[in-house]
């Protein structure tokens, strides 16, 4: 018989990357893999918590989420520290872009990751934010108003 804990076990390697990127669009930077590692092996251990089996990407979303909170809280991140979670093309438009991302307050650079970087969709970033899907639509409009700003300014400072 498949358990919750066999199943996630065999799964581990799906899910592990999947946090992984996630923990870096939180703002985790190198500390994203010890922070998935973590998240595994705490839902190895909490197994038994998870309602409903077939939510287990989601549970483990809500997981990781609430340790990159607890890991941001914990370690101040200097507003120049560039994060790039996606590969880029141009590498001199990347460069002022991956700037201009790290100028945006927390929730906005979160939700531009997730959504630009990671692709998932509002209804995920609501759900791993822990936040409303119109809060997300909205936090996403302001962070590219702001993101025209800064590249825009930053355009003509050159």
């Amino acid at each position: 018989m498949t358990t919750p804990s066999s199943k996630l076990d065999e799964s581990y390697s799906r899910y592990f990357g999947d946090l992984v990127r996630l923990c870096r669009a939180l703002g985790a930077g190198p500390e994203a893999e010890d922070l998935a590692q973590e998240t595994l092996i705490y839902a190895r251990e909490h197994i038994d918590e998870l309602r409903d089996p077939n939510k287990v990407t989601p549970w483990l979303r809500q997981i990781a989420r609430r340790s990159a909170r607890r890991h941001l809280k914990h370690k101040p991140r200097s507003v120049g520290e560039p994060v790039l979670v996606f590969a880029p093309r141009d590498v001199a438009m990347s460069l002022d872009l991956a700037g201009a991302v790290a100028r945006l307050p927390l929730r906005e650079r979160q939700a531009i990751g997730l959504v630009y970087g990671l692709g998932y969709s509002q209804e995920e970033v609501a759900e791993v934010l822990g936040i409303a899907r119109g809060t997300v639509a909205a936090t996403l409009f302001h962070a590219r108003r702001r993101l025209g700003d800064l590249l825009a300014s930053s355009r003509e400072n050159s």
